[in-house]
């Protein structure tokens, strides 16, 4: 098997730092999805399964940065 040839466009402490946001993402979206009152004096900017999506690509882009310290 010859691999999947990826290569990290981004230093490793970028793909570190992108892990971190997309897991924080994901704890906002779902701590927003759990309210279940609409304020409509105090609505959100993004929908929680937005914040959802994005801290998920996140986690996977900071993945493949760090892909080439986990082979090395």
């Amino acid at each position: 098997m010859k691999g999947l040839k990826v290569n990290a466009i981004m230093p490793w402490e970028v793909g570190l730092l992108l892990i971190i946001i997309g897991i924080t993402l994901i704890f906002f979206g779902i701590r927003q999805g759990k309210k279940k009152e609409i304020d409509l004096n105090n609505l959100p900017l993004t929908k929680s399964t937005t914040k959802i999506i994005f801290g998920f690509s996140l986690i996977l882009i900071g993945f493949i940065q760090l892909i080439p310290i986990m082979t090395a």
